[in-house]
């Protein structure tokens, strides 16, 4: 009977370590599997992050910045055999212009349309019943040297990326190295493989005004 008692013991206690392995291995899976999506989410954020990154150049292309040189137009109707006043201003480097009567009006991040709108409604109904605004701003550039077969400057539009820039130029000659094209843009240089680029045309950055884009030889 004693032996029996013993023996139930140990099919007991058997019992339990073998339970206790099996909510040990369940517990270290469960670990595993959270640390993997906690990876794979780190990796689909990172590819986010790329993406909103880009819109936001995309954003800043083509609008008014600091030290754009720009004409506004201002028709207000009340002297007929007069032409339009006409102001040539800068944005200075907080990004206003500064007209008569009006002062200081936000022109960085706005396009000329928009631009033309904020005058608009600062001069009337404060000043004048009736105001149309013109806003014109100077050509932009770009510019390219080295390895091309036309270096120089080039007007820029919105679409222009580093490819098209390069092509507007006359392409490579035969001793550029395509592997490294560096795009300066204010303090900021990028270096680019082209021969990637045009396999991935998704990744062909936007040129902005006043970019610089440098070709060098190769040395092979």
């Amino acid at each position: 009977m004693a032996q029996t008692h013993t023996e139930s013991f140990h099919l007991i206690s058997f019992a339990n370590r073998f339970s206790r392995s099996i909510l040990l291995a369940f517990c270290a899976l469960m670990i595993g599997l959270l640390v993997g999506c906690n990876t794979l989410t780190g990796w689909v954020g990172s590819s986010a992050s790329g993406n909103s990154k880009a819109a936001t150049s995309d954003e800043v292309s083509g609008r008014l910045r600091p030290g754009d040189q720009v004409q506004v137009r201002l028709d207000t109707g009340m002297n007929t055999s007069q032409p339009a006043q006409s102001y040539d201003v800068t944005i200075d480097e907080n990004g206003e212009i500064s007209l008569p009567l009006v002062g200081s009006i936000k022109a960085a991040g706005l396009t000329q349309s928009e631009l033309a709108e904020s005058i608009q409604a600062n001069y009337v109904p404060r000043f004048y019943v009736y105001c149309t605004a013109t806003v014109l701003a100077a050509q932009r550039y770009f510019y390219i040297s080295g390895e091309v077969r036309s270096p120089g400057r080039f007007m820029w539009s919105d679409d222009v990326t580093l490819l098209k820039a390069i092509s507007t130029a006359g392409g490579f000659t035969d001793y550029a190295n395509r592997g490294k094209v560096e795009l300066i843009h204010g303090q900021q240089r990028q270096t680019y493989n082209c021969d990637y680029l045009q396999q991935n045309p998704g990744r062909d950055p936007s040129i902005r005004p006043g970019d610089t884009i440098i070709i060098r030889r190769s040395l092979f």
